[in-house]
C-alpha cells in the first residue's frame, strides 16, 4: 500500500514562499532498518527562521544526524546541491537497527520551472496518475507524469565508484473511501484517515456540516442522493455508512451491496447486531443473496474493541481498513 506522502504535497505549498528547501530521501536499505526505500522528509527554515519538517525517514539519531546537514545545505557550510551519504545503523550511531540505509540529500531552490512542474504533476497525481522523479550526480530533480499507465515504474538506485543515479515514483491513492454522514463518527474517521494518506469522498444530506478545515484535503459533497455518489465511486475503494438515519442507512445498503461483477473492496455500516439482523431481513426480502448480504460489515471495526466512544471506534475502523486494504497488495 502507498505510504503517506505529506512531503510531497507540502513541496509543492512550500514552493510558492519562494525558500530554499531539502529534500532528504532513502535511496537505499540494506537489513533492518527504520524506513523503506523511497522514504522521504522535506526541510526548511520559514521566513521567520523557524525550522520545519514535513514527513520522517525514521526519527531517533539517523533524523537528527540527517537534519544537521540540511541545515547546513540550507547555510551555505555545505557546498554540495545533491549528494548520496551511507548511514549504518549501529551502536555508533546511537541506533541498534543494524541496517545500512543511504540517504540522498537535495537542496531546491525556488524556481518557477519548478513550481510550475510540480503543480502540473500533483494535478495528475489527485487524477490516479504515477510521478517520476529523476536525478542523477549530474542534475537535480526532474519531476514528470508518468504517461503510459500500464507502466509501472519503481524505485531505483544506482551506484558506480564515480557516478549515480536514481529515479523515484510517487504513486497516487491505494486507498479510497466514501464516507456517508458528517456526524461525529464520520468526524474522527476522517481526521483519523488523513494522516496516512487516503482518497476521502466525504457525503451528507445537511448544508454546512463538513469541518472547514478538511475542505481543502477531502472531497465533500452536499447532496440528497448520496446513493447515487456510492453508484459512481471506484470499486476497488471502501464504502463507509454512518447517516443519522436508519432508513437512508438501508437505502444506502441497497445500493452498495448491489449484485456486481466487481463488487466493493469494504462495505461498512455503522450499528449493532440487532440493526444488522434487520437489515439483512430487508434485503433477502428484496431479492439479495446469502453472498450479498454477507459482504455487509456491521458491526464496523476489528473485533475486540467495545467502547462507543467516537474516537475509538474511529481508530478500529481504521485499522479494519489498513486490513482490508493491505491485503489487496
Amino acid at each position: 500500500m502507498k505510504q503517506h506522502l505529506q512531503w510531497w504535497r507540502d513541496l509543492l505549498l512550500w514552493q510558492t514562499d519562494a525558500l530554499p528547501m531539502v529534500l532528504v530521501t532513502v535511496v537505499r536499505a540494506d537489513g533492518s532498518t527504520p524506513r523503506e526505500v523511497g522514504a522521504s522528509m522535506l526541510l526548511r527554515f520559514d521566513a521567520q527562521h523557524r525550522w520545519q519538517q514535513s514527513d520522517t525517514i525514521g526519527g531517533g539519531h539517523l533524523e537528527f544526524q540527517a537534519i544537521d546537514i540540511a541545515k547546513a545545505m540550507l547555510s551555505d557550510d555545505e557546498p554540495r546541491p545533491y549528494f548520496v551519504e551511507r548511514f549504518n545503523l549501529s551502536a555508533r550511531l546511537g541506533q541498534c537497527c543494524g541496517g545500512v540505509m543511504w540517504l540522498l540529500f537535495e537542496k531546491i531552490a525556488p524556481s518557477m520551472t519548478v513550481q510550475t512542474d510540480l503543480n502540473r504533476c500533483q494535478h495528475a497525481w489527485q487524477a490516479g496518475n504515477i510521478i517520476v522523479r529523476e536525478l542523477s550526480d549530474q542534475h537535480n530533480s526532474t519531476w514528470q507524469v508518468l504517461e503510459d499507465s500500464s507502466l509501472k515504474s519503481e524505485c531505483m538506485f544506482q551506484q558506480t565508484n564515480e557516478h549515480w543515479q536514481w529515479q523515484q515514483s510517487i504513486q497516487p491513492y491505494a486507498m479510497k473511501v466514501l464516507i456517508c454522514g458528517a456526524g461525529h463518527v464520520g468526524e474522527v474517521i476522517v481526521r483519523c484517515l488523513l494522516p496516512i494518506g487516503v482518497k476521502i469522498t466525504w457525503v451528507d444530506n445537511r448544508d454546512d456540516i463538513f469541518p472547514l478545515d478538511v475542505l481543502s484535503q477531502v472531497q465533500c459533497i452536499t447532496t440528497d442522493v448520496p446513493e447515487a455518489e456510492i453508484e459512481h465511486f471506484d470499486r476497488s475503494g471502501a464504502i463507509l455508512i454512518l447517516t443519522h438515519d436508519h432508513q437512508l442507512d438501508l437505502q444506502l445498503c441497497f445500493t452498495a451491496l448491489k449484485p456486481s461483477t466487481m463488487p466493493f473492496a469494504y462495505v461498512g455500516m455503522i450499528g449493532s447486531k440487532s440493526k444488522r439482523a434487520i437489515f439483512e431481513k430487508r434485503m433477502m426480502a428484496r431479492g439479495y443473496s446469502q453472498t450479498d448480504v454477507e459482504r455487509l460489515i456491521c458491526p464496523i471495526g476489528i473485533s475486540g474493541i467495545s467502547s462507543k466512544q467516537p474516537a475509538i471506534i474511529a481508530v478500529s475502523v481504521v485499522a479494519q481498513l489498513l486490513q482490508v486494504f493491505d491485503a489487496k497488495k
